[in-house]
């Protein structure tokens, strides 16, 4: 491998389910202007990795101006994840959306959403694992990288280690 460019390989699918209350919009304090995102509940499919994301879960999110009016969007997520064989995982992840001005009305909307392509917004993560299970303690020296998608439900991330 050439030492400028970085492979990767496909680590799982995570599909979240968001509480129906959220985001609550905290609004603009002289800080930041934060809304939360409650997780209720969510499915994770890999070879490597499939379980569950449990309940409890949250996006504290920031939100921001973008370029040429887009919104523009921190994001800082923490939530656990359940193995199918019962090992528990701690995942947190920041990471960049950026919505185009002109795609934010059905980026907002549940019934438009999913009609919307992945390029026509940026939503990229990047996780941190931490389990005390050995059968996954392989995860905890993993760097990841992820695709985000808004779905009528929640969101869906694509997650890769990079290898």
């Amino acid at each position: 491998m050439e030492p400028d460019t970085l492979r990767s390989r496909p680590l799982c699918v995570v599909d979240i389910r968001l509480d129906d209350d959220a985001p609550l919009a905290l609004g603009k304090s002289p800080f930041r202007n934060r809304r939360v995102s409650y997780i209720a509940g969510g499915e994770v499919e890999g070879e490597r990795l499939r379980g569950e994301v449990l309940p409890g879960g949250g996006d504290w999110s920031e939100l921001g101006p973008g370029p040429d009016g887009a919104a523009l969007t921190l994001i800082d997520v923490r939530s656990i994840w359940k193995t199918h064989d019962g090992a528990m995982i701690y995942v947190t992840y920041g990471g960049r959306l950026v919505i185009p001005a002109d795609v934010l009305p059905a980026f907002r909307d549940p019934a438009q959403v999913e009609g919307l392509s992945e390029d026509s917004y940026y939503f990229r993560i990047q996780p941190v694992f931490e389990t005390a299970d050995d059968r996954y303690g392989w995860l905890n020296a993993t760097v990841a990288v992820g695709v985000g998608k808004r779905t009528a439900a929640g969101v869906r991330y694509r997650i890769f280690s990079l290898e």
